[in-house]
């Protein structure tokens, strides 16, 4: 199966994901929009999803992932025991991890519960809503590793239709409108954890077995185990911003709505970024791993092929949602509770977090080609970096009057200087340039062409005082008609068919005598 039909096949059941999980969230902000209820359980699961980030999609499946190919291509039977090894010991760390965060959360709960002011309210809400959700950690990272295995055996449709589910149990939970009716969404999403797991077992049994599960050691093992600790710093900087983020925003903002903001926003840009970016990058992480083997030169087309994808797509996807961010967040969410300071608030965060679409994705796809050639120290010191200027960035930012944009403008600052250090690194170790500027000239054209001519469109075209989603989504319909016919007009597709004049294979015969273990460790 080529690269683009894989990342076709993510790519198709992530859009009918984001799709239902825009359902839900119009569903949230009309029910709950401006909440204490909706930010608490924002914030409480904004945890164990870092945590599924970084211990299952992100981080342990980078470092799991080429051991795993490599491995498989070797000795298929071992690579079946070294996976039934980590889903073990994945999981039995992960229950002791969740049993100690539920009591902590309960300890928050108590003590906080007897303190007075706005944070200590804000922890109490916060806590209750965490411990039914904890668990969850358990389920829905040994769903992503099984996910990992099952994009080893070149089966990606049931790991990228699993998210699917959690949106379609958390739509159940909507109807629940009132606060203290909110309670049912943290069981919800345990729930959808235990059924995706349920999904992917059922799929690994059909795809070659589910793997056996196991304490055994192996020199694989021990040597993912060496590498897992600067891998899970090094994948994880956005989801660990972003966490981070969302708990100065909680307890310095005042008032409620301000996670909600952020999260509707950061919704909006998520939706491009997975339906593109996590499409692509999961598509040609094996790849990757496999021409890692050859050199870094050989790695280094194989990063061109996927940026290039990338790059074609994600440009005109981030000019788009910052000109036509009105339109969409009034469309998305303006109904019932969600009024107009929700809207303003939510237009300037989406319109700053528009910029991070290119830089994040193309980080994301840098870092897996460090962890191909076993670099995880390279990778680490770069995202260690950054989540420190972030950090100390956005605190600085979310005191001015930009408040939660401010998070966003923090983001967009360090992930352009990150994007920017990963590819001196790339060019350093022989892998060129990651996305070349020349063969970028007509989709940077096309993608500004575009984005002048929706701008001119809805300043032509204002909401008329009054109107609401409706009346949104027909100047939002005729700003994505407009944009994407003009785009596709000047951008053409012959760059994204271009190929690179130095083949894979002429990279892997040269006999180039790249340690695969890189120099960064």
């Amino acid at each position: 199966m080529s690269l683009v039909r894989r990342a076709f096949t993510v790519s198709s059941w992530t859009l009918a994901s984001r799709v239902l999980g825009l359902v839900r969230d119009r569903l949230w902000a009309g029910a709950l929009g401006g909440s204490m209820a909706l930010d608490a359980f924002q914030a409480a699961f904004a945890l164990p999803n870092m945590l599924r980030e970084l211990f299952g999609e992100g981080a342990l499946a980078a470092a799991f992932i080429p051991r795993y190919v490599q491995l498989k291509e070797r000795d298929p039977a071992a690579a079946e025991r070294f996976a039934g090894a980590v889903f073990t010991r994945l999981a039995l760390w992960l229950s002791l991890v969740a049993l100690v965060l539920s009591v902590a959360a309960a300890a928050v709960l108590w003590w906080c519960s007897l303190q007075l002011g706005e944070g200590a309210v804000k922890a109490v809400w916060v806590a209750a809503m965490a411990i039914p959700q904890i668990p969850y950690l358990v389920f829905i990272c040994c769903t992503a590793l099984g996910a990992g295995v099952l994009n080893g055996r070149r089966r990606f449709w049931v790991a990228a239709a699993a998210p699917v589910v959690l949106n379609l149990v958390m739509i159940s939970t909507v109807w629940m409108s009132a606060e203290d009716e909110a309670w049912l969404m943290p069981y919800g999403v345990l729930l959808a954890g235990m059924l995706q797991l349920a999904l992917v077992l059922w799929e690994l049994r059909r795809s070659g077995g589910i793997p056996p599960l196991t304490l055994e050691s192996s020199e694989a093992l021990r040597d993912m185990g060496r590498a897992l600790v600067p891998t899970l710093v090094s994948s994880g900087v956005y989801q660990v911003n972003s966490w981070l983020g969302i708990m100065v925003v909680l307890f310095v903002v005042p008032g409620a709505g301000a996670v909600q903001f952020l999260y509707f926003a950061n919704r909006l840009l998520q939706f491009p970024l997975a339906l593109i970016g996590h499409g692509i990058n999961t598509a040609a992480y094996p790849e990757i791993a496999r021409r890692a083997g050859a050199g870094w030169a050989a790695t280094g087309e194989g990063l061109r092929e996927a940026a290039r994808l990338q790059a074609f797509w994600l440009l005109p996807a981030a000019v788009g949602l910052l000109v036509t961010a009105e339109p969409l967040v009034r469309t998305i969410y303006q109904t019932g509770a969600f009024g107009v300071e929700a809207v303003e608030r939510t237009v300037a965060v989406t319109s700053i977090l528009a910029l991070v679409l290119v830089p994040v994705s193309l980080s994301r796809l840098a870092v897996r080609a460090f962890n191909a050639h076993r670099e995880q120290g390279t990778a680490m010191r770069v995202s260690l970096a950054t989540v420190v200027a972030n950090l100390a960035l956005t605190v600085v930012l979310v005191l001015t009057p930009l408040r939660e944009a401010g998070l966003a403008l923090a983001t967009a600052v360090t992930g352009a200087a990150g994007l920017a250090a990963y590819a001196v690194l790339l060019r350093r170790r022989g892998a060129g340039a990651l996305l070349p500027l020349a063969g970028l000239l007509r989709p940077a054209l096309g993608a500004a062409a575009m984005g002048v001519a929706v701008w001119l469109l809805l300043r032509w075209w204002p909401q008329p005082a009054g109107a609401a989603s409706g009346h949104a989504a027909l100047r939002l319909g005729a700003a994505v008609a407009l944009g994407g016919g003009v785009y596709l007009a000047l951008a053409g597709t012959a760059w994204l068919r271009h190929r690179a004049a130095c083949p894979p294979a002429a990279a892997a015969t040269t006999g180039a005598p790249d340690d695969p273990r890189g120099g960064g460790d």
